[in-house]
């Protein structure tokens, strides 16, 4: 047998893609330090990581099962729960039962869940594989285009993100896809059944895959139903009813629907259960938080409104549809740009826009249209009902997954179909494995930097200390300071280390003593840990003192403006100072935009406003303490001209 028959009878195994496939994917696991850490810019990578494991970890009989990111004592004694029953329950079993054999080890259980979360993405893939390989009888194919569309910078960069709304998701929605090709080739529905319902224990998104299969299904039957039709070309209202009835797809929405909303329901009565039963079925704060998802009610500020615009909005998407069908190591930059380095931004939403269109038409033109439609087109299902999410969360853009996997199952069988040699096809699968590796190699550089693996060591040590020292007393978790845009989801990471304390925010509780964790370093008696770098634990008594002085002291001066809250500026800071306060008072966002001397000095996302977006709630940045309101922000270190700020929806005067 000669090197080229060899080559022919590989090229015709069955095991070799598979492997391929495997050995690339083993790639996210090998590269990449600093797992078992929370810090890991940009985007919101830190804070979902450290919010929903925060949530799993708190599962317990101990608190009935309720998820919850932290709890605390009222004023009257009761014991409060923050709940959080945004999403099904299944990803946060999952993480629980991932990290419960190294259960008292923050580090062991975060790398736990992240390594969890890489076999989400793993699986994923392998169904997207196994979907493609029924779809075009070609694993060659399949493996090439699987390679690529998983080699983008959102889904390398999310692959290891421990919160529900990711790989879990992902890997549902894939799941639920792959049952749909074996229904649609073989006729299993119930394993399409099971799998859609297990996809909405792990998440939402599988709705919008189900909305166009659905949709196109009950189509399909209606024009079969016509062309059976001997009588008529058009149906009667009964043949109509009839058909529908009878439709596979129906029952499929109406199931689909039915769990969903059981699904919904037990969360919300759980929620219920954890707010003691006190609170109305549209004051709960999953219910306000859906109505705010889908934009029905709610808070706006003047970025959002420019980001959920729809000619923002769908510039944004179609920048990020752009890198998902980019492999990283293609993008010619490191970070999260909009779009890749060699792109203008016009030029990038041309590009996304014809990717899409040649997705989603050139998805008709294969067979079965039904799924590759579906594929296609899901992430638009989501992505435009939802925009009021979508258009601030980066990792959305994860369930633009379809569009990639079509566009390039299209072009690798019309290139197969050219040259009518698998050689060629396999020669572009070790291309796509190469690009996949050193994409996520690349991946690995950005996210686990030795910069961030120190930060990410030192914020460990920070809060182990921490812990070790509140040992399980009540703690205050407080910002007073500057801002560090770079340490975005620290609240989150802080309640992940203190889950066992009784955690308040915001304002101090009636009764003396106890500990306040703070990310500023003031150098009073009330310091804790000296030796911290980025979380300095205070007793609660001696802040106090140094907090009463501090008010009076920017108190002593005149203010620069005044609307609710007095605002003072102290060399670089802004303090917003009010008497007598409320909690109610502080619940309002706050809004304060800095235009530099040189606009020069803005960030490059910014330079198109003109000013740099401090925006902040009260409950970030500010501390509610014996009737008086303190917050305060540390502005850049650019000159400044002007400084705008205020409550949204009052006007306050230019400082």
């Amino acid at each position: 047998m000669t090197i080229f028959d060899r080559l022919e009878s590989a090229l015709r195994s069955a095991w070799l893609p598979l492997a391929l496939l495997l050995l690339a994917l083993s790639t996210v696991f090998i590269f990449g330090g600093a797992r078992g850490y929370f810090y890991r810019p940009p985007g919101h990578h830190i804070r979902m990581s450290s919010y929903h494991l925060t949530i799993a970890a708190n599962i317990s009989p101990e608190h009935g099962f309720q998820r919850f990111t932290h709890w605390f004592i009222d004023d009257d004694g009761v014991t409060r729960y923050q709940p959080y029953n945004r999403f099904p329950i299944g990803g946060y079993l999952l993480m629980k039962l991932a990290t419960l054999p190294v259960s008292g080890n923050p580090s062991a259980q975060i790398t736990a869940a992240r390594i969890l979360m890489l076999l989400l993405f793993a699986g994923a893939a392998i169904l997207a594989y196994l979907s493609l390989c029924r779809l075009t009888s070609n694993r060659w194919v399949a493996l090439t285009a699987t390679l690529l569309a998983f080699s983008s910078y959102y889904l390398l960069h999310f692959a290891d993100m421990t919160a529900n709304e990711g790989m879990p998701d992902l890997f549902g929605v894939l799941l639920t896809f792959h049952g749909m090709v074996v229904f649609v080739q073989e006729g299993r529905f119930r394993q399409l059944l099971v799998k859609t319902c297990i996809a909405l224990l792990l998440g939402w998104h599988v709705l919008a895959l189900l909305a166009p299969f659905v949709i196109i299904g009950l189509v399909s039957d209606l024009l079969r139903a016509r062309s059976a039709s001997a009588a008529s070309a058009v149906l009667s209202s009964r043949r109509i009813a009839s058909t529908l009835l009878r439709s596979r797809y129906l029952l499929l929405g109406a199931v689909a629907s039915a769990f969903g909303l059981s699904v919904l329901t037990f969360n919300f009565t759980m929620e219920y259960i954890a707010l003691n039963g006190e609170t109305p079925l549209t004051e709960l704060p999953s219910f306000q938080s859906m109505l705010k998802r889908t934009g029905v009610n709610s808070v706006e500020n003047i970025p959002l409104v420019a980001a959920r615009a729809w000619h923002p909005f769908l510039e944004g998407q179609f920048r990020s549809i752009l890198r998902m069908f980019i492999p990283h190591a293609l993008l010619g930059g490191s970070d999260a740009a909009e779009s890749p380095t060699w792109l203008s931004k016009r030029a990038g939403v041309v590009l996304g826009v014809a990717l899409s269109v040649a997705g989603l038409i050139g998805s008709l033109f294969v067979r079965p249209r039904i799924l590759f439609a579906t594929l296609a087109s899901f992430g638009f299902f989501w992505a435009l009902p939802m925009r009021h999410t979508t258009a601030t969360h980066d990792f959305e853009s994860i369930y633009y997954i379809g569009l990639p996997l079509v566009f390039f199952t299209i072009i690798l069988l019309w290139t197969r179909k050219v040259t009518n040699r698998d050689a060629v096809i396999a020669a572009a699968a070790v291309a796509a494995l190469l690009l996949f590796s050193v994409s996520s190699f690349q991946m690995s550089r950005v996210s686990h930097s030795a910069e961030t693996s120190q930060v990410a060591k030192a914020v460990d040590q920070d809060m182990l200390a921490v812990r070790d020292l509140t040992a399980g007393g009540i703690v205050t978790i407080l910002y007073i300071g500057g801002a560090d845009e770079s340490f975005y989801g620290w609240r989150t990471t802080a309640n992940y280390y203190l889950r066992s304390n009784v955690v308040h925010d915001l304002y101090l509780p009636a009764a003396s003593g106890g500990f306040v964790v703070m990310r500023e370093r003031i150098e009073t008696p009330a310091l804790l840990t000296p030796q911290n770098q980025y979380f300095f634990l205070y007793d609660r008594d001696g802040l106090e003192a140094w907090y009463e002085a501090a008010y009076q002291s920017v108190a002593s001066t005149d203010p620069a403006a005044r609307k609710d809250f007095d605002v003072y500026f102290d060399d670089r800071t802004v303090y917003y100072l009010n008497e007598p306060c409320e909690p109610a008072d502080t619940a309002a966002r706050f809004f304060l935009h800095v235009y530099p001397v040189d606009e020069n000095d803005l960030p490059s996302d910014r330079r198109q406003h003109g000013f740099d977006n401090l925006d902040f709630d009260f409950l970030e940045r500010g501390l509610l303490f014996d009737g008086k309101c303190m917050a305060s922000v540390v502005l850049p270190q650019y000159d400044v001209s002007k400084v705008v700020t205020g409550r949204v929806g009052q006007a306050w005067s230019a400082v």
